[in-house]
């Protein structure tokens, strides 16, 4: 996922014609250079992360242009502008729905690098898990993994603004619970999701059939100002 390519590999410098070329874009003000970023590194679909283990961090877009990437090799200075324009307007997808999701966040933003991941916009992670505090019934506290993954997200993501989150069978139990204690967990979630001062969107999809969510549930989301978005595609 990494851009660090070294400017001697790429081909374009073997020529006069494109280093003049170089030159002039440079000359145009940032804020079009910035436009021209933005239009030719827009994905209009997730880009999905994913990692093997004992191995990088993978990118897979479907129908990715072959040479999406080439203007990030072009030089240093618009390798640094360009790469701000890709972080900022593409959305990345965790693929993992595993508690070891908060490790493949982890190894993104450390492979991107801090000045990047201080770029993402829109991020989708599962959705957090909270638990029963034992021996205090009605109270709960955020999975480990959950707290982390945010934490992540608002010491190395100031800019995040929209943050899609999934509902699957790995962690659709809170939803099984009473109106009383899920609205309890989905309180604690909201307060930790709002600690993340930059979050402007919070969407939550569910990939679950079986009356999840229910119809107090969707309502009580909807209070908490999120966006409800059914297996089906419907937003509620």
């Amino acid at each position: 996922m990494g851009s660090g390519k070294k400017t001697s590999t790429t081909p374009f410098h073997s020529s006069k014609t494109a280093s003049s070329a170089t030159v002039n874009f440079l000359a145009l003000p940032l804020a079009v250079r910035d436009k021209i970023y933005k239009r030719v590194l827009f994905i209009p679909h997730p880009l999905y992360l994913f990692q093997e283990p004992g191995s990088r961090v993978e990118c897979f877009g479907p129908d990715r242009p072959s040479q999406w990437l080439a203007l990030l090799y072009t030089n240093r200075q618009i390798n640094r502008e360009a790469s701000a324009a890709l972080y900022g307007v593409n959305q990345f997808h965790l693929v993992d729905i595993t508690e070891q999701q908060v490790g493949l966040l982890q190894s993104f933003v450390d492979c991107i690098g801090p000045v990047n991941a201080a770029s993402l916009s829109h991020l989708c992670i599962n959705f957090p898990v909270a638990e029963s505090i034992h021996g205090q019934p009605g109270n709960f506290k955020l999975r480990d993994d959950s707290l982390q993954t945010l934490e992540i997200l608002q010491d190395k993501c100031p800019n995040l603004s929209t943050l899609d989150t999934l509902v699957h069978s790995e962690n659709c139990g809170v939803f099984k619970k009473t109106d009383d204690l899920l609205q309890e967990a989905l309180s604690l979630i909201d307060a930790h999701f709002k600690s993340i001062s930059s979050l402007k969107r919070i969407i939550v999809r569910f990939e679950v059939f079986g009356g999840i969510p229910s119809a107090s549930a969707k309502t009580f989301m909807q209070g908490l100002g999120w966006i409800v978005v059914s297996r089906d595609g419907n937003r509620r």
